[in-house]
């Protein structure tokens, strides 16, 4: 008795099927026929599915296309045209993205913004992504003229290439990154400008008539500024060394003096080229120390021996010889980092603080109750903390307990612990209260403090942009006097300290545009 085969594969089940039917049965010919047939439709099959891949892959390219300038112009004002069929442009520029593409290399990005105007109050503004549309919203708003296509002669391939020829022209890396293209309209005219960096990696704009490809505009924004200012308290007299390097911090301790930053910053990097260096003669000759990555934070312990703090690890012991002791390494970046004056230390990371009142030969780690603004650690261990809330708070064994402020002192912009006290700054002015008391007390300081520098037994407090410096003077444990020991002017104050009766002033640069 002839028995069909058993099959569990649908397709094979077909084609046994109507090869049994076509056969009248199976025979040993017969399954030689299906086994051939068999094998013709996998060949099939398999072609069919590359085919498929190939049309796939080629639709994903069209999602994921890149456009130039005209291209994504054109794209949105078929969109605009259904808004309103008198839709014209009035401006577009590209967008920041993270894909994988050219970033403007080619002339093209792969987001744009763009608006249309159809009216004098109604505007459209629409977002393109990866080739499509990917938003469009109708608002209220003025016009300012709108741009005729027609105007728009030459697209951003070919003006890229003429800003890379004539001016050198390179991709940002920071802040924008590749190139990045506008077309507005400037003084009523308009006007296509390709954003990147010079060869010094300033930030650079170089603007064109897209109607003859002419160059309209070739700014970079130079730094001037920058450096560390040495003041001489009693005859007032200033001079600024390491001019136009990015101080990011200054420290001092009994016989040396410590500063870092970047040698060559730009706008949106002070991380290009890290630095750090020593001074045993008030900063008449650096000794600059072994180091290859960026410092965030430097300072001395009682004994004299150098502390520094990485991204995310601290040394301990550095010296022009000797790049250290590693006593702590996280995995993710340092946030903010307070030492007391016996050395003891608190870091934030991650959510996390941790703590040593050894000098790093062993941490504590504390969870806190919400994200933070500042830590800060006493003489005796005690940790406290600065919210985003802007509460603080006080550790108590394994609770956090919160220190009342009343209502009005204000709310803390910035907090320091210092000699058994809390300051700190308020859209209110500036208090103090004992550690152990209660009582909040105001002090009188003639313009508004933000930030809180802490140097040792030395308290700073900064205005706006740094444009004051004010030292406090706590005496025999109270504050007799506040000075203010500085008028910034044009100079970005980032950090302070006192050395032999010298203010030292780690200063960054500002930034201007000028012609190239």
């Amino acid at each position: 008795m002839n028995k069909k085969p058993i099959l569990t594969n649908p397709l094979l089940k077909l084609v046994f099927y109507f090869g049994y039917r076509m056969d009248g049965g199976f025979t040993l010919l017969s399954i030689k026929k299906v086994a051939s047939k068999l094998v013709i439709l996998a060949i099939v099959l398999t072609l069919i599915s590359i085919e498929i891949k190939v049309v796939k892959a080629s639709i994903k390219r069209i999602d994921n296309k890149e456009l130039t300038l005209k291209e994504a112009i054109y794209l949105g004002l078929n969109r605009a045209k259904t808004w309103n069929k008198n839709a014209s442009l009035t401006r577009i520029t590209s967008v920041d993205e993270n894909l994988e593409g050219s970033k403007g290399e080619t002339g093209k990005r792969y987001y744009w913004n763009m608006e249309f105007s159809a009216s004098n109050q109604k505007l459209l503004s629409i977002g393109i992504s990866q080739g499509k549309i990917s938003f469009s919203r109708e608002h209220v708003g003025d016009n300012n003229g709108t741009i005729k296509l027609e105007d728009i002669k030459f697209d951003s391939p070919y003006l890229l290439n003429i800003a890379k020829k004539k001016y050198g022209l390179q991709k940002g890396l920071d802040w924008a990154t590749g190139y990045h293209y506008t077309l507005d309209l400037i003084e009523g005219k308009p006007s296509i400008t390709i954003l990147g960096t010079d060869r010094n990696k300033l930030f650079t704009r170089i603007s064109f008539d897209p109607k003859n490809a002419q160059v309209t505009g070739a700014i970079h924004k130079v730094p001037f500024g920058g450096g560390l200012i040495s003041l001489q308290k009693e005859s007032n007299s200033s001079k600024i060394t390491q001019k136009g390097m990015a101080l990011m911090g200054i420290t001092a301790g009994k016989r040396n003096l410590v500063t870092w930053g970047d040698r060559k910053p730009t706008q949106f990097n002070t991380a290009n080229h890290p630095f750090l260096r020593v001074s045993s003669n008030v900063g008449k000759k650096w000794t600059d120390l072994e180091i290859s990555k960026y410092v965030k934070y430097a300072w001395f312990n009682p004994e004299e021996e150098l502390y520094v703090s990485t991204a995310s690890e601290i040394w301990s012991n550095v010296t022009s010889k000797n790049k250290g002791n590693k006593i702590l390494n996280l995995k993710k970046e340092i946030e903010n980092i307070d030492y007391s004056l016996n050395n003891n230390i608190a870091v934030l990371s991650d959510g996390m603080v941790y703590t040593t009142i050894t000098q790093g030969d062993s941490w504590g780690k504390h969870t806190v109750p919400e994200s933070l603004h500042t830590i800060q650690i006493s003489d005796k261990g005690e940790l406290f903390i600065l919210t985003q809330n802007r509460e603080i708070h006080l550790k108590n064994k394994d609770k956090w307990n919160a220190i009342s402020i009343p209502k009005n002192v204000g709310i803390p912009w910035d907090m320091k612990i210092l000699k058994n006290r809390i300051v700190i700054t308020t859209d209110s002015g500036l208090w103090i209260r004992d550690i152990s008391g209660s009582k909040w007390k105001k002090l009188q300081v003639d313009e508004q403090i933000f930030k809180l520098i802490k140097k040792g037994q030395n308290l700073f407090g900064i205005t706006d942009r740094g444009a004051a410096i004010y030292e406090f003077d706590f005496g025999n444990e109270t504050i007799e006097k506040i000075e203010k020991v500085y008028e910034a002017k044009d100079n970005i104050v980032l950090d302070i300290d006192v050395f032999q009766n010298i203010l030292l002033i780690a200063t960054i640069p500002n930034y201007v545009w000028e012609e190239m």
